[in-house]
Parts: structure tokens; sequence; C-alpha cells
């Protein structure tokens, strides 16, 4: 799937939307975000300006290959227009008519097909559950785990960085996956010296939520592995799984 063909599929739930609520609500129905979560506004808001890069980005490849700005309206237009965060309290009904017309939908059909060369692996839906799964376990044996707060908040940092990822996956793909592996790489070799010092001091039950955490890590570069159909790095024998894999093991394995 590329991003056109990201744009599209949420286009069609948008447009497919019947009852009239607060967008809020709506875009909750189209993104699949729990609308009972405290935090539904702000998963909303997150997904949305994600939809609104992912628009800029689409726009962005169809200029590389070419694409004249015109032939991307009014359905480019319409659909950043109503993922603004501004609108959330509308009403859909308010919107409806601007986004339902034929000639949306054939915009985003075209630039889909435009695009073809560039599509990525569609994450299974049970990696996606077992990723959220794996990161609610390693979050609950965190908070049940007596360790230093140093170790506490790097541990958090990661769920939160790779949920974030997970968040948009629908609206951006991999990338943001990809991205997060980046940033906790990143974390890992900044903070290496005291990492290490804080995990040699760490009880039993600390290192093995650190080991758990290191599961989820490898497990999430497993899953953009998968995503990446492109071939050419893999074929080599390069994965991302492999290459951080061995990195983790050194942090993780024996807790430090």
């Amino acid at each position: 799937m590329n991003s056109a063909a990201r744009l599209h599929r949420i286009y069609d739930k948008l447009a497919a939307q019947q009852n009239d609520q607060p967008m809020v609500k709506t875009w909750a129905d189209v993104l699949e975000i729990d609308k009972d979560n405290p935090h539904c506004e702000d998963d909303v808001t997150a997904c949305l300006m994600a939809l609104r890069s992912e628009i800029t980005l689409t726009r962005q490849r169809l200029d590389a290959i070419g694409v004249p700005m015109n032939l991307t309206s009014p359905a480019f237009e319409r659909l950043r227009q109503v993922a603004a965060p501004g609108q959330l309290h509308s009403s859909w009904h308010g919107h409806r008519g601007n986004i339902q017309p034929p000639e949306c939908r054939k915009v985003f059909e075209w630039a889909e097909w435009a695009l073809r060369d560039e599509d990525e692996g569609d994450m299974p839906a049970e990696d996606m559950t077992a990723l959220r799964e794996k990161l609610a376990a390693l979050e609950a044996a965190l908070q049940d785990t007596e360790m230093s707060p140093y170790l506490h908040d790097f541990i958090q940092r990661q769920v939160d960085t790779i949920r974030a990822a997970l968040r948009v996956y629908r609206v951006q793909g991999a990338r943001p996956l990809k991205d997060a592996m980046r940033k906790v790489v990143g974390d890992l070799q900044v903070e290496d010296k005291r990492l290490r010092a804080e995990a040699a001091e760490a009880s039993d039950e600390a290192k093995g939520v650190l080991r758990q955490a290191g599961e989820v890590i490898e497990k999430t570069a497993e899953v953009c592995d998968n995503l990446d159909k492109i071939g050419n790095l893999v074929e080599r024998g390069w994965t991302l799984a492999s290459t951080v894999g061995p990195f983790l093991l050194s942090y993780f394995s024996k807790g430090g």
C-alpha cells in the first residue's frame, strides 16, 4: 500500500459514515480509535496531524513524477480541510456533502494507481494485535516492578515511542515505525554508559523487564522488515531486525 492508497482507504471510510455526530467521534470511527478512551480526542488529533502530513507527502510524491497540481483537486484540499483539528467539534453532516462527490473518490483512485511502484506491505491484523499486547504487558510489568527512576523512565519512553508509531500506522504506514526504531537505538547509543551502569545494579526482576523491553523492540523491528517489499536490502542479507537484535542483546540479554 502506498501513501495515496492510505488516503484512498481513509477517504472511503470517511465518506461511508452515516451517523451525524461531532467530527471527533466520526474520525474515531474512521481511524478505529476507542471513543470511550479518555484520551480519544488527543489520539484523534495526533492521527489527523499525521493525515495532513500524509496528504502533503503524497502530493510531493506526485510532484516528483510530474503530476500537475490541478489533478488532485478537489479531493486533496477537501480531505485536508475536514482533517483540521479545529473542525473536531463541528457536525459530520456539515462536511459530508463536500466530501462525497464521485470526483473526489476518482482522484484518490488514480493517485493510488500512479504511485503503485511505491507500495509497501500491509501489516497483518495479528501483528498489530501482538505488538499492542506486548506493549501493554511490558507497561504492566514496568508498573509492578521496583527499579530506579532512570530505568523506569527510559523503558516508558520506548513504550510511548512505539505506541505513538502504531497509533498513526493506518495513516502513515511503516515510516513512523522505522523512525521509532531509529529513535530507540539513538536513545540506547546516547545513554549507553548510564544505561549499562543502571542495568548492572538492577534487581533480577528489573532485569527481566529490561529483557522484555528488548523483545518488544526486536519484534517491532521484525514487523518493519516484513512491511518492506522493496527487497533489495533484504536480498543482500540486511534487515532491521538483524541489525537491531545483536545491538539490543548487549543491553538486555543479561540485564546489561
